[in-house]
């Protein structure tokens, strides 16, 4: 890729100088000074032409011979124009160079033959092979430079076979469900529910598809509250007991047991709580006898229906009490008076309740309380089995009664939970049959967005990833839809700039088209022209990659005004009068250039000297450099023009065939460049 900055050390103005003498070097003429006009203008505006830049840099610092030992020498002209951008090939007859410049077309590059006498031109031009005639044209295609790369870069990649597609539709995007929801569909209809596989919960999602939101929200809502209350069970550190006691509720029994220790419980926490907070302290000193609490009790009626302790000649009931109470202490006081004896009385009946509690407990299969403080936690266990019984009671009774035709029986707690689990997950991520029934109408309405017989491969793939409940495999689908479309759309637009080709280069678009359609690695073309309507109408940067000037020969340095056309310059010296030396013709710039000067288009290093493809050194007359101001110079006064560059060598030449002075054509620089070796 050529460098698109101006040579080192050369400034704008300095080119400019560098364009001048040039122009001024030469015949002059209308068509000299409309290019002149036209470069100097671009180069004022920062847009410098590619080829005078590469120009200049040669000028500026030339480069040694290379010998065959540096193994880099190409083998046809080709590869000699990919690597040098400056070449001067002489001896070579029409019919060769319209060859190679058939070949250089068949590899995409874009030619402008010119030169000054029209016979040559169209000598070159009749030798052509039949089949590049339509990448020949007389004026260069009006289509953008930007447009021009597309199209060929779409003949490139899409136009082997632009009819691919051409009983295919498309389906539109809206057609498609996106990835994401095929994905949670599949999902849904891919879900198992643990124990809903098998047993009662296996029709819940049937019997629930039929009912009406409210319904079906009611039901929900009570199959949440069982999952609740059950998962409250299986946190208690005696869950396995609870959740029989609540499997025994739900069938009635133990019923009246459990509401009789829930209700005992309940007090028994708050009687407790009460006495520990605000009352007498009671110790008991001593067991009493059986039937001993009996008697404390009637002493106590006693005293509550009027009787009074006394001293002397005491009520039978005090003296039947008066030793047992001897067994407490109220704060540390042997119990005498009527509040101390109702304390007394009370704490018996506590005591007397904790039994009870003890015996229920062990009926239902509970923990026994130890002491007061694990009331509150029995109590607490006692209400979240009776939420939970009446929880399961309830979904029972409404999976029972969903349909009239279809009941759904509950026997047991597992059941119960299973049947809840099963309605929640309905609720919470759909009916799996539902989701079935979805993927299958998002198949049928993707598969009837085309015509039938329509279809693309990559559109029945996605209609059977869809059947197939595969997500991975429609995703797959969707983004090889998606470079369809860009295929189908890069045709279209193929279609489009080749029309536009078409109708000012019919010729040209036919023949790029059929490149295609045989693989031709590129799509170059020829434009014939004569060298002062080229340089009376410069093409713009970027039509042109190579300007190929016959009768190289004849012309005088002005003639170098044609690099402005294109990056690399072949300049083809044939048996033409050779322009008068004065330092100012084009081949001595070029030698000074260190030009590759070849002999005929196929270049083969290991051929022996006089056969095709030798490198030969042009007979140039001896020359002076190009004088500061434009104009002819005094011939005495010029250096001798140095021998060009060869790529064989004598084995009695120098290895160093720079020329000993820089090139008086070369623009003025700032400082003085180093003099290194340029690569091709």
């Amino acid at each position: 890729m050529l460098d698109v900055r101006v040579a080192e050390g050369v400034d704008p103005e300095a080119l400019v100088g560098f364009v001048e003498r040039l122009a001024g070097s030469g015949r002059g003429g209308p068509a000299v000074r409309a290019a002149t006009a036209r470069i100097v203008a671009d180069v004022r505006e920062g847009r410098a032409p590619a080829g005078l830049r590469t120009l200049t840099r040669a000028l500026d610092s030339p480069v040694p011979a290379r010998s065959p030992e540096d193994g880099d020498e190409p083998g046809t002209l080709t590869d000699v124009v990919a690597a040098e951008p400056l070449i001067v090939l002489s001896d070579t007859e029409p019919a060769e160079l319209a060859r190679a410049l058939a070949d250089l077309t068949g590899y995409g590059m874009r030619i402008l033959l010119t030169g000054a006498q029209a016979e040559r031109l169209a000598a070159v031009r009749g030798a052509l092979p039949e089949a590049v005639a339509g990448r020949v044209v007389d004026r260069l295609p009006a289509l953008q430079a930007s447009e021009l790369r597309r199209l060929r870069r779409l003949l490139a990649t899409v136009g082997a076979d632009r009819s691919a597609r051409a009983d295919q539709q498309l389906p539109p995007e809206s057609a498609l469900p996106a990835p994401a929801d095929v994905a949670a569909c599949c999902m849904r209809a891919a879900r198992t529910v643990d124990g809903a596989e098998a047993g009662e919960a296996r029709i819940v999602p049937g019997l629930l598809r039929d009912l009406d939101a409210d319904r079906r929200a009611a039901v929900t809502q009570v199959a949440r509250c069982v999952l609740d209350k059950l998962d409250a069970l299986g946190r208690s550190p005696d869950a396995d007991r609870l959740r029989d006691v609540v499997g025994r509720l739900v069938h009635g029994g133990l019923r009246a047991e459990f509401e009789s220790l829930q209700g005992l419980a309940a007090r028994q926490r708050d009687d407790r709580a009460g006495l520990a907070a605000s009352g007498p302290r009671v110790e008991v000193v001593e067991a009493l006898p059986e039937g001993g609490g009996d008697t404390i009790r009637r002493y106590l009626d006693f005293l509550d229906n009027g009787g009074r302790s006394r001293s002397y000649f005491r009520p039978q009931e005090q003296k039947d009490a008066e030793p047992l109470l001897r067994s407490f202490r109220v704060d540390g006081e042997v119990p005498q008076h009527y509040d101390e004896v109702l304390t007394i009385a009370h704490h018996l009946h506590l005591a007397q309740r904790d039994d009870e509690i003890a015996r229920l407990c062990s009926v239902l299969g509970l923990p026994i309380p130890r002491s007061a403080d694990e009331l509150p936690a029995l109590t607490d266990a006692l209400d979240t089995v009776a939420a939970a019984a009446r929880s399961v009671g309830a979904i029972r009774h409404d999976v029972l009664f969903l349909q009239q035709d279809s009941p759904v029986s509950v026997p047991d707690l597992a059941a119960a939970e299973r049947v809840a689990r099963a309605i929640v997950d309905y609720d919470d991520h759909g009916d799996p049959a539902e989701a079935t029934a979805e993927l299958e109408r998002l198949a049928e309405g993707c598969e009837s967005a085309v015509p039938l017989g329509a279809m693309a491969p990559e559109h029945t793939a996605a209609v059977e990833a869809l059947r197939q409940h595969d997500p991975q495999a429609y995703d797959t689908a969707i983004g090889e839809l998606g470079r369809a479309r860009r295929e189908v759309s890069d045709r279209h637009e193929l279609d489009r700039l080749l029309g536009e080709l078409a109708g000012t280069h019919r010729g040209l678009a036919r023949a790029w088209a059929t490149d295609a359609a045989h693989g031709v690695p590129g799509f170059g073309l020829l434009r014939v022209a004569r060298s002062d309507d080229l340089l009376g109408a410069l093409p713009p940067a970027d039509s042109a990659d190579l300007v190929v000037v016959l009768g190289s020969g004849a012309l005088q340095a002005d003639g170098l005004l044609l690099t402005a056309a294109a990056p690399r310059m072949l300049a083809v010296v044939g048996d033409e009068p050779r322009a008068e030396s004065s330092g100012t013709t084009l081949l001595e710039v070029l030698n000074q250039a260190s030009a590759r000067f070849l002999r005929s288009t196929g270049v083969q290093p290991d051929e022996k000297p006089g056969t095709p493809g030798e490198v030969v050194v042009p007979a140039v007359p001896p020359a002076s450099s190009v004088p500061v101001q434009a104009g002819p110079v005094e011939e005495s006064s010029s250096p001798a023009v140095p021998a060009p560059r060869t790529s064989s060598p004598p084995a009695d030449a120098d290895a160093d065939r720079r020329p000993s002075t820089l090139s008086a054509m070369a623009p003025a620089a700032r400082q003085a460049a180093p003099v290194t070796r340029r690569d091709a």
